[in-house]
């Protein structure tokens, strides 16, 4: 259950003063509310340490043109920033200086948070696409396509007659695999989205690697890693180099579009 507290067009700071008080350890994202940090490059939302000078060296913190985003946890407030305005965090200099823990790979966003993200921008589009539509069959069709990519419907049953558990690790905990799409969701037209050969039951570690590019599979079914991903980070993430899944013939040129365009060859 997240613990985010909001705190913004307060009559004065006190409810803000009082949740820092209380949460000392906690962490806080400073957003300028005058504008949509979404559409312009800007410094926001920005996160700080709980008792930052640099947060808290003037009044007015949630009465004027800022206000705040509380939490505990770094994870849920990246989350919180991901799905409010789909950009990461930026951090405060200070607070980055005194040992800001952001939970990140090598610069890389936070997996979970992104691949949210990523679901929830489909199946707001799907949705939308359906709220404009009349014809019962187009109906049909696109309510499919929303079972399908929240995991449910005959995508994930098919993709389970075929990969019962986690081809790369034998993860067989149905409840934790995670129906994957080879060609990306967004790349794919209808049919290829429905397409059980153009999909995996991965392990969660397995399909956030998969999903960002960070891994992809030969045409023998060797993982191939990116160099992005450190020796000591693959063992940390239970990858190595001879890891091997068999790839079925109506698969292939799925798997050949991930290795041209998907796949991050560079550092």
């Amino acid at each position: 259950m997240s613990d985010i507290v909001i705190f913004k067009n307060m009559p004065n700071d006190d409810e803000f003063i009082g949740w820092i008080d209380e949460n000392p350890n906690g962490f806080v994202l400073n957003i300028d509310q005058t504008k949509d940090p979404s559409k312009i490059w800007k410094d926001y939302p920005k996160i700080h340490f709980a008792n930052c000078n640099q947060l808290n060296k003037r009044p007015g913190r949630t009465t004027g043109k800022y206000f705040k985003v509380c939490s505990n946890s770094i994870e849920e407030l990246e989350k919180w920033s991901l799905d409010e305005y789909r950009r990461e965090l930026t951090l405060c200099g200070t607070c980055k200086k005194k040992g800001l823990p952001v939970k990140r790979l090598a610069g890389i966003p936070n997996f979970q948070a992104a691949s949210a993200l990523s679901l929830k921008s489909d199946i707001d589009e799907l949705e939308k696409c359906l709220a404009s539509k009349t014809d019962p069959e187009k109906r049909t069709e696109i309510e499919t396509l929303i079972k399908a990519r929240q995991g449910q419907g005959r995508f994930r049953q098919k993709l389970l007659e075929l990969y019962p558990n986690c081809p790369l690790t034998g993860l067989d905990v149905q409840s934790l695999l995670i129906a994957s799409h080879i060609k990306p969701w967004s790349k794919c037209n209808n049919e290829e989205r429905l397409d059980p050969f153009n999909g995996l039951m991965l392990a969660p570690n397995i399909d956030a690697l998969f999903d960002s590019g960070l891994i992809t599979f030969e045409t023998d079914g060797t993982i191939k890693i990116s160099p992005k991903i450190d020796p000591g980070n693959q063992k940390r993430l239970g990858i190595f180099p001879d890891m091997q899944l068999k790839i079925e013939p109506e698969s292939e040129k799925y798997f050949e579009y991930h290795r041209n365009h998907v796949f991050q060859k560079e550092e």
